[in-house]
């Protein structure tokens, strides 16, 4: 209801109990000066200006500057490389996985605002760095990408997106099985299972060392895109539009993280056909998958309060409605905090859910997140769709913006 119907429905309502708002005509009325003094109107190119250059390209400088730190040759993934096979080999794939983690948690940053040269190309350069939201890792084209770049023509670039990217990375330092995961067919590995394990160790970390070079080439070339990318985003004559690409961000918080990280491998998600569909977890052979939702949720609530400067939260206040500000932040602050409490990965819980009771108890914390739960992924989805919620009803109503095409549906 808007200010002026309120006000209309409070007078009639004075009327109608008798009271009298008239002016005694013997009266002066007090001097004015011609009108009501208007409120100020939210600057929203200033708020704009507030998350290019203080969020969205600090954190794409971020991730070029740590995935360039990750693929050097005096880094922890290389110094693992020339371990393997020594006495220092486990301590150094530690260092690089513990490494991995924090880049990772970078990438997951810009998940967030995977807009303007995130986007152009089909999104290449962010499929290059993680291609999760394009769909699952082929670890079969990993596999095979193994052998192949021991030749010296093989380059990274023919390889298919989804045999690349940070995804790849993860497959080739977490994953302890060292058997092939292609059909016996298949030629390029048919030999894998003759070698030595420290032979298929080497093959696998040096693919690494090749798909983290690729990785910080497309970052750097993201981060440098978006600095040439700025005046156009910032640019006053623009910021319909500008809004609207912001708000696409804050939605991946409902397709990319309700519905594909949690929603699917759960079971929740009518995109899943089974109980459970545990080959889409994220990030499982590290079991980062809930560290990843973390910090997506904490890079949605960054974006939406605009850091140390305007946000959302101050767009929305400033049209009257600052509940639904604090909403939106108590309630990612929920979802945080039930991931701090969960003691069992995503992955494990997901392939937990085995039988239509077990589906029931996942369903049941899904539609009850304020209760605890064993099942804290089906709990942790319920939560974040009270923030998607308000994303689709509230925010784009106050903000003046419209749904993204990709949630204008949502079957959970």
């Amino acid at each position: 209801m808007s200010k002026k119907l309120l006000l209309t429905s409070f007078f009639i309502l004075l009327t109608a109990c008798g009271v009298d708002d008239s002016v005694d005509p013997n009266t002066t009325p007090p001097e004015t000066d011609g009108g009501a003094v208007p409120e100020p109107e939210f600057d929203l190119v200033a708020m704009i200006t507030q998350m290019t250059d203080a969020i969205i390209i600090p954190n794409y400088d971020e991730l070029a500057i740590s995935t360039s730190d990750f693929a050097a040759e005096s880094a922890s993934l290389a110094l693992y490389c020339d371990a393997i096979g020594t006495a220092d080999e486990e301590s150094s794939l530690d260092n690089a996985q513990d490494a991995w983690r924090q880049v990772m948690a970078d990438i997951q940053t810009t998940e967030m605002h995977a807009i303007g040269p995130a986007q152009e190309n089909g999104g290449t350069l962010r499929n290059r760095i993680l291609s999760y939201a394009s769909g699952n890792l082929s670890t079969c084209g990993v596999d095979q990408s193994a052998i192949l770049a021991a030749n010296a023509d093989f380059s990274i670039s023919t390889r298919a997106l989804n045999q690349r990217g940070f995804g790849a990375v993860e497959y080739l330092l977490f994953n302890d099985n060292l058997g092939h995961t292609c059909a016996p067919q298949v030629p390029e590995t048919q030999t894998w299972d003759d070698l030595t394990e420290t032979e298929r160790k080497s093959m696998r970390c040096s693919l690494a060392k090749l798909i983290s070079t690729d990785v910080a080439s497309a970052a750097g070339d993201l981060a440098d895109q978006w600095t040439g990318y700025r005046a156009a985003f910032v640019d006053e004559a623009g910021a319909g539009d500008t809004l609207q690409l912001l708000t696409d961000g804050l939605f991946a918080l409902d397709k990319l993280v309700k519905d594909q990280k949690l929603g699917i491998p759960t079971g929740i998600n009518d995109a899943c056909s089974s109980l459970a569909c545990p080959n889409t977890v994220e990030s499982s052979y590290s079991e980062n998958s809930l560290t990843n939702i973390r910090n997506n949720l904490l890079a949605f609530s960054t974006l939406f309060t605009g850091g140390e400067g305007l946000g959302f939260d101050d767009h929305i206040s400033a049209e009257g409605f600052e509940e639904v500000s604090a909403r939106f932040v108590e309630n990612v602050d929920e979802a945080v905090a039930i991931i701090d409490a969960s003691t069992t990965s995503l992955n494990a819980q997901v392939l937990s859910i085995e039988n239509e009771d077990d589906a029931t108890e996942c369903s049941n914390a899904f539609a009850n997140p304020d209760q605890a739960a064993d099942l804290s992924a089906c709990r942790l989805l319920g939560s974040i769709k009270k923030i998607t919620d308000d994303l689709k009803i509230d925010f784009v109503t106050i903000v003046g913006v419209m749904i993204p095409d990709s949630a204008q549906s949502d079957n959970d």
